[in-house]
This record gives C-alpha cells, sequence and structure tokens, in this order.
C-alpha cells in the first residue's frame, strides 16, 4: 500500500494533522484489503478446495483469525478462508487516509467522498442557521473530520477542514459554549490560516468576531495574558478563582488561561458561580448580587426577650435586628421570664425590612394589694367587677349600697350615684359593665332585669322586670357585656341564652337553648367581649366561643382540676391583646388562655390569705395590665401584677 507523498513540502501544518489523526482515530480490528480481483473465499477442512464466494477487488474485510496463510474472514454471509496472497493487512490509520470503504464494500472515489462530505456539511450549516439546533449540528460535522483528511487533493482538504472548523465552532456559539467555539475556530486557522481569514470576513456578530479575532491571536502566539477586572453591587464580596481566593470585589486578576470558574460570596446574599471564559485580552465583568433573605425587626413590649429562629437562640435580645433571614418560612419564637411564649410562622419574601411586632403576655402574677377582707365591711358578697377606658372601677354585691366605685388612685367614691340613692333600685346584682361613653349596665337576678345608669351614677332604664321566657323577660340574669358598638349582651342564665341589644334598649338577637351541644347552655354565668366584637360565654365546666351575631366558633374546657380545666367558673375577661382570663370559682384560682383554649398560665389557691383565693367569681384587667380578682367567699378585690424576674428567683 502506498503512502501519500507530501514531497516534503509538510510543515506545521502536515505535523498538526498527523498528531490529530493519531489521536482522534480510535484503533481498527485486524482487516484485510481484497487486493486480486475476485478472490476465492474457500472452506475446507483443510483449508482450501471448495470455493464459496468471491470477493471484488479492493474490498475490505474483518479478519477474524489466521491460519498460516490463510485468513478466516465472511462476506455476503459466507464465513471462510482467503489466502494471505489475495489480501494486504491494512490499519486503522490507512483506512482513515485513503478510504478504502466500508468492510465488505467497494471502496469510495475521491470525487463521491468530497461530495458526501458537503452534503453533510450543508445539512450542518442549515441545522445551525435555520433550525437553530446546535447539538443536531455537531452530531453531523464531528465525524466529517476524519472524511476530510481523508481527502487526497490537498488544497480541498484544507479548504473543506477550514469551512467544517468554521461551522463546528458556530455552533459551540450558538450553544454559549464559548471555550469550545474558541477552540475550534483555532483549529479552522490551524488548518488554513488565509481561507479562513476569507470565510470569516462577513461575520458580524460582534461575539463571534471577538471569538474568532482571539481564536487568530492563539494561533499567532500573540496572547499570552489575559485580564479580567471583577466588581460586585454591593461592594467587598469575596472572589475565587478556579477555587483560590484572590481578594474582595472590586479586584483585578490576570491569568494565561481564558477559561476560568468565578465565585462570590458575600453574607447575606446568594452565591454565584460563573463558568467564564474571557474573549478579550481586558475584560470587566459586574455581578449584581441578589439577596439571601430578608432583614427582620423583632420587636416586643416588655423588651429584653430572647429571639428563637427556627428553634435556634439567635443571641439577640428584643428589640432587635436579624440579619438577612433566607427566604421562605420560619419560625420565630420570643422567651422572657415570666411571660408566655410567643411563637409565629412568618414568611420572608420581598427585599424590604420585615417589622415582627408583639405584646408578651404574664404568665405569673404577684399579689399587690386588696379592698375589703372577711372582717371588713366595705363588702357583702361581691359578685361584679368592670372598669371603665379612665380606670375607674365598678364593683358591685349585696351590700346595703349595690354599687361601688373605686377611682385610679384607689379610693372609694361614697358620693357616687346620690350616695348609693340611686342604686336602690338593684335588689341582687351580679355583673356589671361599662360601654364607651360610661354608661353602666347592671344585671339583677332578683328583679330579673338589667338596669343603665349614666356615668354619674344616675338611674337611666331599666329593661325586663318580670321571670319568664318571652320578651322582654328574663329568668336570673347573671352577665352583662358591652361591644365596641355599644351593643349590650345579657347573659339570661334561666333560660340557657344570651340576648343582644342596641345602645337604644331594641332587641337585637336571641341565640342557644339548654343542652350540652356546641351552641347550647346549661345555666351560663359570665360574659366577655373579644377584641374583634367576638363573644365568649362560661357556664358549668367549658368556654365558648361566638362571632356578635351568634355563630358558634369554638368551646374548650372540660370538668377537673389539671391545666385548662374548669370547675363552675363564674366570671370571664379578655384582654387588649385578646387574651381570656376566667374566674375559676370552684377550683379557687385564675386561668389564662389565648384566644383559641390554649393555656397560658394559672394563680390562686384556697384560703383568705393575701394570694389565695375563695370562690372568685369575676375578674378585670385595666389599661396598665393590672388584675383585678372579686372574691365572693372573702368579701374582697384583690390586684395582681406581673412578678418581675427578680422576685420569681
Amino acid at each position: 500500500m502506498k503512502s501519500r507523498n507530501f514531497n516534503g513540502g509538510i510543515k506545521l501544518l502536515g505535523i498538526f494533522l498527523l498528531f490529530f489523526l493519531l489521536v482522534t482515530l480510535e484503533a481498527a480490528p485486524v482487516k484485510v484489503k481484497v487486493i486480486l480481483d475476485n478472490a476465492s473465499v474457500k472452506a475446507t477442512r483443510a483449508i482450501g478446495g471448495k470455493t464459496l464466494t468471491r470477493v471484488p477487488l479492493n474490498t475490505i474485510l474483518d479478519a477474524a483469525s489466521k491460519i498460516g496463510d490463510w485468513y478466516k474472514v465472511t462476506w455476503q454471509g459466507s464465513s471462510g478462508y482467503i489466502h494471505a496472497m489475495n489480501v494486504d493487512e491494512v490499519s486503522g490509520r490507512e483506512l482513515a487516509r485513503d478510504e478504502v470503504g466500508r468492510p465488505g464494500r467497494p471502496a469510495k472515489s475521491q470525487p463521491e467522498i468530497v461530495a458526501e462530505i458537503e452534503v453533510k456539511m450543508e445539512e450542518g450549516r442549515k441545522q445551525i442557521r435555520i433550525e437553530k439546533n446546535f447539538e443536531k449540528a455537531i452530531s453531523l460535522l464531528k465525524p466529517l473530520i476524519a472524511d476530510v483528511f481523508n481527502v487526497t487533493d490537498h488544497n480541498k482538504q484544507r479548504e473543506l477542514g477550514a469551512v467544517l472548523y468554521l461551522w463546528l465552532g458556530l455552533a459551540r456559539a450558538g450553544q454559549g459554549d464559548a471555550y469550545s467555539a474558541l477552540v475550534e475556530f483555532k483549529s479552522m486557522f490551524a488548518v488554513n490560516h488565509p481561507y479562513a481569514k476569507e470565510i470569516t470576513r462577513n461575520i458580524l456578530d460582534p461575539e463571534i468576531v471577538s471569538l474568532i479575532e482571539q481564536a487568530e491571536k492563539q494561533f499567532l502566539g500573540l496572547v499570552t495574558d489575559y485580564s479580567i477586572e471583577i466588581s460586585t453591587v454591593p461592594k467587598e464580596a469575596k472572589i475565587k478563582i478556579n477555587g483560590k481566593e484572590i481578594g474582595l470585589s472590586p479586584e483585578i486578576y490576570r491569568t494565561a488561561n481564558p477559561k476560568i470558574v468565578i465565585e462570590i460570596e458575600k453574607e447575606g446574599y446568594k452565591p454565584v458561580r460563573d463558568e467564564s471564559f474571557i474573549t478579550k485580552a481586558t475584560t470587566r465583568k459586574e455581578y449584581t448580587l441578589e439577596r439571601a433573605g430578608v432583614d427582620v425587626e423583632v420587636k416586643s413590649a416588655p423588651q429584653g426577650a430572647k429571639v428563637y429562629l427556627d428553634g435556634k437562640d439567635t443571641e439577640q435580645m428584643t428589640n432587635c435586628v436579624l440579619p438577612i433571614v433566607p427566604f421562605g418560612s420560619h419560625k420565630i419564637k420570643i422567651v422572657k421570664e415570666n411571660y408566655a411564649e410567643w411563637e409565629d410562622e412568618i414568611k420572608m419574601e420581598g427585599e424590604k425590612l420585615l417589622v415582627v411586632e408583639m405584646v408578651l403576655t404574664p404568665s405569673k402574677y404577684a399579689y399587690l394589694l386588696k379592698w375589703g377582707g372577711p372582717a371588713s365591711q366595705l363588702f357583702t358578697q361581691p359578685s361584679g367587677i368592670a372598669i371603665d377606658k379612665d380606670n375607674n372601677i365598678y364593683i358591685v354585691d349585696l351590700g346595703k349600697i349595690k354599687m361601688k366605685k373605686i377611682n385610679p388612685e384607689g379610693k372609694v367614691q361614697t358620693s357616687w350615684g346620690a350616695a348609693g340613692k340611686q342604686f336602690k333600685i338593684i335588689k341582687n346584682p351580679t355583673s356589671v359593665a361599662v360601654d364607651n361613653q360610661g354608661n353602666v349596665y347592671v344585671t339583677d337576678a332578683k328583679t330579673h332585669s338589667f338596669v343603665k345608669f349614666d356615668r354619674a351614677g344616675s338611674y337611666k332604664r331599666k329593661w325586663g322586670g318580670k321571670e319568664g321566657s318571652a320578651n322582654p323577660q328574663f329568668k336570673a340574669p347573671s352577665g352583662v357585656a358591652v361591644d365596641s358598638k355599644n351593643d349590650v349582651y345579657i347573659v339570661d342564665s334561666g333560660n340557657h341564652r344570651v340576648k343582644k341589644y342596641n345602645s337604644q334598649g331594641a332587641l337585637k338577637k336571641i341565640w342557644g337553648k339548654q343542652g350540652i351541644a356546641d351552641g347550647d347552655f346549661a345555666y351560663p354565668k359570665g360574659i366577655a367581649i373579644g377584641q374583634k366584637d367576638e363573644v365568649f360565654v362560661v357556664d358549668r365546666v367549658r368556654v365558648q366561643k361566638f362571632s356578635s351575631e351568634g355563630e358558634f366558633i369554638t368551646s374548650w374546657g372540660r370538668r377537673g382540676t389539671a391545666d385548662g380545666e374548669l370547675n363552675n367558673p363564674q366570671g370571664i375577661f379578655i384582654d387588649h391583646n385578646n387574651f381570656v382570663y376566667v374566674a375559676d370559682s370552684g377550683s379557687n384560682r385564675i386561668q389564662k388562655f389565648d384566644d383559641n383554649g390554649k393555656f397560658i398560665a394559672k394563680w390562686g389557691t384556697p384560703g383568705t390569705n393575701n394570694g389565695q383565693m375563695q370562690y372568685p367569681v369575676d375578674i378585670a384587667i385595666d389599661s396598665k395590665g393590672y388584675v383585678y380578682v372579686v372574691e365572693r367567699n372573702n368579701n374582697r378585690v384583690q390586684l395582681f401584677g406581673v412578678v418581675s424576674p427578680s422576685e420569681s428567683k
């Protein structure tokens, strides 16, 4: 087999092409080329003899083995032996160079090879320019490299090679792989520098032009160093190039390798990883960093509470700012001694500062002072308490003067209500409430009525007065409350219902009947109104929550003395944070819940000492958070305040 004669003209290009073929073509199996036209394939145990088939000249056969001078081959379904005199062994390299044909087929002519290459290159060009299917284009074009270098016409070979590498480079660039595109363009110049200059003259895309210019410079050895300036918004982000830290942004980096991996990190921002290819000797890149979360300002009243985020101690105390809490949902918990834990789920989104505010609710209360007592004549079996917006206290009992007013300084106002003369209409008061205009309402179990007084204590009107279930009758009313619209709610205990009136005294709503189902009552006692005008009612062993129109919402409680269990509760109060306080009369204690019934705190034990209780029947809280507890059997009102951390130790 004759080698191609390069007439001693192989220069750098020839070396490049030879090296390329050596490293890109895989070693072929043992093959033989038929050098005698119609050479016979024979079959006989002695090797030779009967002719099975004949093989055309230049056909390539796979030789499975060789026995002596005979090669074992297969041709057109017949397996036999062909003599070594009829064939030459050929290498994979020779096959690629001479394109002697596929095994078992006649070799193609050079014009056929060139025509086939041009057809496939045109299909690849179509995939790039029209279909934009760069992956398919590469799969069509890449195998043509060996075919191109099998063309014996040296000039045609170099032209085809330059065009082939140009289209491969364009396909790589179309995929966004600038580095691979540069490699293809550099090969284009190595194959045929003058022709490559000619065929790229009319390319206008600035990115492609930049890559081609850089490829040519690399081919000519004109580029030895690249410079890239990296800046970020915000500044002072940590920069790594190819895994090595180079400093804080802005920073300039120089390298001999145009392919680099840029990594940027800054606390509170999402990390950046950019596999970049430098297409110019001097390049500038600016990255606008994306925040990884939101700053959260946490405020509590009182301050000084520990802040937990997703169960972990942030080591910060309110009021504080948690920097860059990651986007998404998180749980914030606030913990302060002698206060109930506050916990909520918050969602981090957007870029604005998120403010989380809460008012902590006390979980421990201490005795402060009292009015009356077992031996005092101030109260006789007090039954109800109310506090107006000015922190004046109203208490009803069975004494000679059925309602007493205590000013914010703790002094009993003996002259109020004409020294009690206005209250003679009351016989057996059970509860008291004040609207936002200072009017006072009192329920009377003996006269089966409720009475209205103005802020000066003067009698204004009475509803009911006769026992019964018809309107406007009542049966031993036991509780009264007023909502934000000054609508008045009466617990009609003996009729197992609640009646709602407007501020002029017109009946608006009645709900409830005797029973134990949701919305039923069994001699209900106290009533209170929440911050959204929800209605809370206590009866034998539970608290029920309704809308202002009497629609049942929820309930909690059962008979017992454990936390959250109740024993004949008489009074109830809702503070400005919607926490629920229940006078658990039969257990001689106060219990505190959230507005859905979650137990928070309790205090009180049976007895007559300060802080102890004997049948507490009502409760109220002033604007400063002080808690007033009315005890029927101790004939007194006790005042409680939040326990300070030092007092609890």
